[in-house]
């Protein structure tokens, strides 16, 4: 089977079989065999071989909480910026735009915020009162930021996980309190090569915790604030689907 048939659904499959995992639905014995015999292996031995040389899992790092009073970069080389339109209206500095009309601040860091509502996303072009509000809220123990109401909905407590499918489906991973992942080319999405996290994440389910994610690795770029509280079910309907290389979870003040 020549490689370009094997999509990276189906080698996700394989990868889930081989850990034995029942979420595999669709796979045949040609896709499994394909998919191992393109990574050289082709004897029960050269399996073992291929587990047993494995790189040990990235670990998430302790988060600096100054840095939150740091403004917002660019990463290092980046192009220009160019902003995703996304499906509902942007609030920029409390300016209502049509989606397409965000390609006017093309060039000019922004920082969304997700504040829940179906129809709209924020973005400003200052965070710094919102950072120091964040740092605030981890560092002092003040009231969080744009922190809404837990009652009736499902919260996940002191850490944040994310999908890689809309509505909360398919893979996951996890990043807890006070921790960061600055890069998710290196955190791991399966065991074969070429397989890991960056511009994967779909969806994240509410948390307790305040929570950036950036467009770029090291915490560079574009990035997006999700407060307590706040469902991220279709990344997609606000410009940021497949767009994550890093998240910075600053916990929620209580240690």
């Amino acid at each position: 089977m020549a490689r370009d048939q094997l999509s990276s659904e189906t080698r996700r499959g394989v990868d889930k079989l081989l850990q034995f995992s029942g979420n595999v639905g669709g796979l045949r014995e040609d896709d499994v065999l394909g998919v191992l015999r393109e990574s050289g292996i082709t004897t029960l031995k050269a399996l073992v071989q291929h587990a047993l040389a494995l790189p040990p899992p990235a670990e998430p790092q302790p988060l600096d909480p100054a840095r939150l009073l740091a403004p917002a970069r660019p990463a290092a080389g980046d192009a220009p910026l160019k902003h995703r339109p996304p499906q509902v209206a942007v609030v920029v500095d409390g300016v209502e735009y049509d989606p397409a009309d965000i390609t006017r601040f093309d060039g000019q860091m922004l920082t969304f915020v997700a504040d829940g509502s179906p129809d709209r996303i924020l973005a400003y072009t200052d965070d710094r009162p919102l950072r120091a509000a964040v740092w605030a809220a981890t560092s002092l123990g003040a009231q969080s930021p744009s922190a809404p109401a837990f009652a009736g909905s499902q919260v996940t407590q002191g850490e944040v996980q994310m999908f890689e499918h809309h509505f909360y489906d398919g893979d996951w991973f996890w990043c807890g309190a006070r921790q960061g992942w600055p890069d998710l080319t290196e955190v791991r999405h399966g065991t074969w090569p070429g397989s890991d996290w960056n511009d994967t994440i779909s969806s994240a389910k509410p948390t307790d915790c305040l929570v950036y994610y950036y467009e770029h690795i090291n915490f560079g770029g574009i990035a997006l604030y999700a407060p307590p509280g706040i469902a991220l079910d279709d990344l997609q309907r606000i410009g940021w689907n497949d767009r994550i290389s890093s998240v910075a979870n600053h916990g929620n003040g209580r240690r």
